[in-house]
């Protein structure tokens, strides 16, 4: 095993390492106890459970066995509303299209939604080379990005990380990316909390390129979604003048319909919420709201060999929840 498809070191070598760390064990083992009792709560309280995430499946097993006309069916919808749809084989035709899509703006730095897409293709590293500098405004991307880290979870990428340590982050690093933390910041959560809503609230009102992945579309009417906690990915999606949406092809569900379930699972299965706080859905673009140009970047990037493998396609059905 020499390597990970992120980019991250191999992880035999990563997990001798970082085992060796009290510190982090530590902090690995009291928030992934907390998230796993939160959850086992929250699913609790549905006797239907069980038949939720059966019927999730079989939309799931349906779409993939006709995922080209929906995919098909998807772009002709997204095109209609104004968007424009852009087809990636791998990675690096991904990474390509969206620095030349950032280029074409003029622009030189971009907001980011969390997004497991981009950093699956290492987009952040390929604008960083095109001279474009994204910031991720996620409050855990953003803690992974200013400590010069990388991810360890995939609901959760700061989990590692205690509340000391991100206040360290903060004082230190702050500065150099924008708004510095405020002087006398503590480890409580509402501070941290506001030095990140300062720090970034400035980067919202400046950028002019927003860049997203989305948790579903829609088939039906090139409706994209994005779920979260925070309300910063809906800064990054209505405030920019562009928006990009790197998006696996396996994201697509052909309905409203089919979506109604998996927002019912999603936020159960992974936040321990019995819904989003925030979730925002765009159809194209809107004149005089939001975004007056959207791009959407259909990623292969292995999925398509991943979909004839009798049981590798299983992988396909996951809606990133992290259980």
């Amino acid at each position: 095993m020499s390597g990970t498809f992120v980019g991250m070191p191999a992880f035999p070598e990563s997990a001798a390492l970082s085992t060796q760390d009290q510190q982090l064990r530590g902090n690995l083992r009291h928030a992934t106890h907390t998230i796993r009792d939160k959850r086992a709560r929250a699913v609790t309280e549905l006797a239907d459970w069980a038949e939720l995430r059966e019927a999730g499946k079989q939309i799931k097993d349906h779409t993939l066995r006709h995922l080209d006309a929906y995919l098909v069916q998807l772009e002709a919808a997204v095109t209609a509303a104004g968007g424009t749809v852009h087809w990636a084989a791998d990675a690096d035709e991904a990474n390509r299209i969206v620095t030349d899509l950032v280029r074409a703006t003029g622009e030189r730095e971009v907001v980011k939604v969390k997004s497991m897409a981009t950093q699956e293709i290492g987009l952040n590293e390929a604008l960083e080379e095109a001279g474009i500098h994204a910031y991720e405004t996620d409050l855990a991307e953003l803690i992974v990005q200013l400590g010069h880290d990388r991810p360890s979870h995939i609901l959760v990428p700061a989990i590692h990380r205690n509340r000391g340590e991100i206040r360290d982050i903060f004082q230190k690093e702050m500065a150099s990316w924008g708004r510095p933390a405020p002087d006398g910041l503590s480890d409580t959560p509402a501070e941290l909390a506001e030095a990140a809503r300062l720090h970034l609230r400035e980067k919202f009102l400046r950028a002019k390129v927003g860049i997203s992945g989305a948790n579903f579309m829609v088939a039906e009417t090139g409706t994209l979604v994005v779920v979260e906690s925070e309300g910063n990915g809906r800064m990054c999606l209505t405030l920019p003048e562009t928006l990009i949406s790197v998006v696996g092809i396996e994201k697509v569900v052909p309905t409203w319909r089919d979506l109604e379930v998996f927002l019912q699972t999603l936020p159960r299965s992974s936040t321990a919420e019995r819904m989003n706080p925030y979730t925002t859905m765009w159809t194209g673009t809107t004149d005089r709201d939001g975004p007056q140009t959207f791009h959407l970047v259909l990623l292969d990037n292995g999925r398509t060999d991943t979909l004839a493998d009798e049981v590798g396609r299983q992988a396909l059905r996951c809606i990133r929840c992290s259980a």
